[in-house]
């Protein structure tokens, strides 16, 4: 019988299971959503229960549509959402709402931190404020609490009984020695303990087995093993094969950004940790799938009601008839604000140079361009930053890049050749995959496993086009200039 591993991705609106051949092919999958609750000032929590809920829901509908027995599942890991907040007692009790990455509730206490490590260091939006804010508001939370856990560390530990969380999810612990110093610094300041996080291990080692209790609910046999698997953006980088350093990966997701695989140094808190080796630095936008979306739902309603997810073939076909810059049109895609350095989270979109000859086709493209623009600026970023420059060829995962023509409007932004892999759709879920391929020995290292990333499509500049946005991006330049300003960082 065939022999896979189970890859779960967490992400806000649900989780994704697939069953991954050790040859790196996706060959099923299933997914099930769960409930986001928000409110006014900035609050927004997810119940713990419902992840475990999804995972065991995707588990045992992704093995009945492959027809695979559960005896078949070498191993399985994990990638999530990063940066959620779990609190747990010592009898198993989940004593509050896991506070998600979106939540932005602590601007007081993000204040209170830089006052004391630097101004600008910390926005509302962050892990370290938002454990502060548990701990002001919710002080007998802590009290109780035996265990702080994220999401990935949680399911491991409803999966096993052992609490663990792998490197990339861990902002509390480092294993490398400057940040795991200044991390204490911060823990102690908010008079948080951090022995009530769990120990860190690296995404590939081995954290337990299924237990006798989590078979019966998840459907896997009791003694499956369990790895530390890792968060979505290493998940993606290792999915685009661009987790060796040097390799530089754009997602295009609801959100997005562009992803830079660095050796390890410790300089700033934005970056995402990898293992002692390297780190992944990324420049984000809050909404780069969302934005689009957001221009079909506005421009192409009608359509996308009979089409269904046909819209995207009609809107690449009608986008295609409109010459690059969109004959003048600009769009800045901040429909849904965005997040500092480059940008304040109060930002919104705007569309200017719109005149009688334009229609909703020179909207939307401009809303694309205006998104790559927008990545070009944070690659820009971080030559200043990082001193590393675009390399001559970039790879492109999530569901924008199967829009042919928005990847052709990439790679002539940014000057370089986009490479789109065979599993653009599921970058994340083979990333999480070979977490376990290289526990179980099936995989030599990351480096082996990038090699193993298949390429479907590539996308070469047009230097015609080229040209046309150089001129462009100046001009984007100078719009988000005057702009700015109006939108300031929190």
């Amino acid at each position: 019988m065939k022999k896979y591993v189970l890859a779960y991705d967490l992400g806000t609106s649900g989780v994704k299971g697939a069953l991954v051949t050790p040859e790196g092919d996706v060959a099923y999958t299933a997914t099930a959503s769960y409930p986001l609750y928000t409110a006014e000032g900035g609050i927004a929590e997810q119940d713990p229960a419902d992840y475990w809920r999804g995972v065991c829901s995707v588990t045992r509908a992704v093995l009945e549509k492959g027809n695979v027995a559960p005896e078949d599942v070498m191993g399985i890991a994990l990638d999530t959402m990063w940066k959620g907040i779990i609190p747990v007692d010592g009898a198993g009790n989940v004593l509050h709402r896991s506070i998600i990455w979106l939540d932005s509730r602590s601007v007081e206490e993000a204040r209170l931190l830089n006052e004391r490590f630097g101004e600008g260091t910390f926005n509302s939006a962050d892990y370290w404020p938002k454990l502060f804010w548990l701990r002001r508001h919710r002080p007998e939370v802590f009290e109780k609490a035996v265990t702080v856990f994220e999401v990935n560390s949680y399911i491991k530990w409803r999966a096993t009984g052992v609490a663990s969380v792998d490197e990339g999810n861990s902002f509390v612990h480092s294993c490398d020695p400057k940040l795991d110093a200044y991390y204490a610094e911060i823990m102690k300041f908010m008079d948080i303990p951090r022995e009530k996080f769990p120990q860190v291990a690296p995404s590939h080692g081995l954290v337990g087995y299924v237990t006798e209790e989590a078979s019966a609910e998840i459907g896997l046999p009791a003694g499956v093993p369990v790895f530390g698997g890792t968060s979505d953006i290493n998940a993606i980088a290792m999915g685009a094969g661009t987790a060796t350093i040097g390799g530089v990966h754009i997602y295009f997701g609801s959100s997005g950004w562009i992803g830079y695989t660095l050796a390890h140094e410790f300089k700033t808190l934005y970056i995402s940790p990898f293992d002692k080796k390297r780190d992944v630095f990324i420049m984000g936008s809050q909404a780069i799938g969302l934005s689009y979306n957001w221009a079909i739902d506005r421009f192409y309603g009608e359509e996308k009601k009979s089409l269904g997810d046909g819209i995207y073939a009609l809107m690449d076909r009608e986008i295609s008839e409109i010459p690059a810059g969109s004959e003048g049109v600009f769009a800045t895609p901040w429909f849904y604000g965005e997040r500092p350095p480059l940008f304040g989270r109060d930002a919104r979109g705007n569309f200017l140079g719109l005149g009688a000859i334009h229609d909703r086709r020179h909207m939307c493209r401009a809303v694309m361009e205006g998104v790559c623009y927008q990545l070009k600026m944070g690659a820009e970023y971080n030559l200043k930053e990082n001193g590393r420059s675009i390399p001559e060829k970039v790879r492109a995962i999530g569901g924008g890049s199967c829009s042919g023509i928005w990847m052709q409007i990439l790679a002539d932004v940014l000057g370089v050749t986009i490479e789109v892999p065979a599993a653009t759709r599921h970058a994340g879920t083979l990333g999480t995959a070979y977490c376990a391929f290289v526990g179980l020995g099936l995989c030599d290292d990351i480096e082996d496993a990038a090699r193993r990333v298949k390429i479907a499509k590539v996308y070469t500049p047009n230097p015609e086009a080229v040209a046309v946005y150089e001129k462009g991006y100046r001009v984007f330049e100078k719009i988000y200039g005057t702009l700015a300003p109006l939108f300031e960082n929190d």
